[in-house]
């Protein structure tokens, strides 16, 4: 682009300062006589044309000017530059007075193609350049970013048979403690193997879950009722609400229809529905909303209990993340929930927010459709 601004700014700077020495040649003197000013004049100015415009209308006293040359004129006045081409002419504008102006017109067709054919072949050239430099630059990410991917799918694929491979001497433990606590009767050392086991089930299973999230190949889209998976995937949690005394309130559109994954739907609600009665209080209240619009269905999750502070909630749809790592601790939680929620959403291409406002906690899920 600098190439070719400098090279039509070079010819047009070159012709106009033609113009001016020509029009320092032509300067008559007063002491010289008429005539032989007058023949020196036609002589000089071939193919150089002067127009005055004046409100858009052109005149001259040349009988040379064509109707053409006329009309160049009125266009380049109403042009923001003073100096540049035009047809196969490159012009200079001169202010005469407060409406008028003087048009200047030289004939420079071979210069002006020279033009057009080095702006021509600099584009081409540029655009060639640019493609090989894309297609050097791709060649270069490739190499450099296959080996990271190479290798993060190499850890999901770990995270996964490591998942699946534990589930069998969990089982085993699980069994056998059962087994001694028959033998043995209640005893505490055995009830901490029996809730360690059930922490571990529950994270392998975390685990599995996630990487079936990630694995968009496993998805089994189909059309079906949106609205009822929500309604049985909430209702599954109402004795859970009732030991708690929780009030639920649910407003759910009616036959919702979405193509997708069933068990997508009943995981997404159910990680909301489980991380709003871990933090809402004896007596508080859980609303849940699924509303169909224009273009995307939303789910929104809503418990009543302590906000979420402001710089935790960016973070919380990490892996392994918790607010209260003591608290989650205890309960069996390990941070996953919500991370899978969001890999879930963002297999649809949705969104996954979180706010607090009006003492509520609201998790609302926008997919388009």
């Amino acid at each position: 682009m600098l190439f070719i601004s400098f090279s039509y700014r070079n010819t047009i700077t070159s012709s106009t300062m033609f113009m001016d020495r020509l029009e320092k040649r032509l300067e008559i003197r007063e002491d010289r006589p008429k005539e032989f000013a007058e023949e020196k004049n036609e002589r000089e100015i071939e193919g150089v044309y002067k127009i005055e415009v004046n409100n858009n209308q052109a005149f001259t006293k040349s009988n040379d000017v064509t109707d053409e040359l006329k009309n160049y004129a009125i266009k380049v006045i109403n042009r923001n530059f003073d100096e540049g081409y035009i047809g196969n002419y490159i012009y200079k504008v001169r202010k005469l007075g407060a409406s008028e102006k003087e048009v200047t017109l030289i004939e420079s067709e071979t210069t002006i193609k020279t033009l057009k054919i080095t702006i021509l072949v600099t584009i081409v050239i540029g655009a060639f350049g640019i493609v090989i430099i894309y297609i050097i630059a791709k060649k270069l990410s490739t190499t450099i970013v296959q080996p990271v991917e190479n290798t993060f799918e190499k850890q999901k694929q770990f995270i996964s048979d490591a998942s699946h491979e534990l589930k069998t001497p969990l089982a085993v433990i699980e069994a056998n403690a059962d087994v001694l606590e028959e033998k043995v009767g209640e005893n505490k050392w055995i009830t901490y193997i029996q809730n360690e086991v059930q922490s571990m089930n529950k994270l392998v299973n975390d685990l599995l879950t996630l990487s079936r999230t990630e694995n968009t190949s496993t998805a089994n889209f189909q059309k079906f009722d949106l609205s009822k998976e929500v309604e049985m995937s909430v209702s599954v949690f109402e004795s859970m609400m009732y030991e708690k005394k929780i009030k639920l309130e649910t407003n759910i559109n009616d036959e919702i229809e979405f193509n997708g994954d069933k068990e997508d739907i009943k995981h997404i609600v159910s990680i909301l529905i489980d991380n709003a009665i871990k933090h809402t209080e004896e007596n508080g209240k859980i609303i849940v909303n699924t509303l169909k619009e224009k273009n995307n269905i939303k789910i929104e999750v809503k418990n009543q209990g302590k906000p979420i502070p402001e710089e935790e909630r960016d973070k919380i749809f990490e892996r392994f993340y918790r607010v209260d790592k003591a608290r989650n601790r205890s309960e069996k939680r390990y941070g996953l929930g919500l991370s899978i929620a969001k890999g879930i959403v963002d297999k649809y291409n949705g969104t996954i927010s979180v706010s607090c406002k009006d003492g509520f906690t609201s998790f609302l899920i926008k997919i388009d459709f």
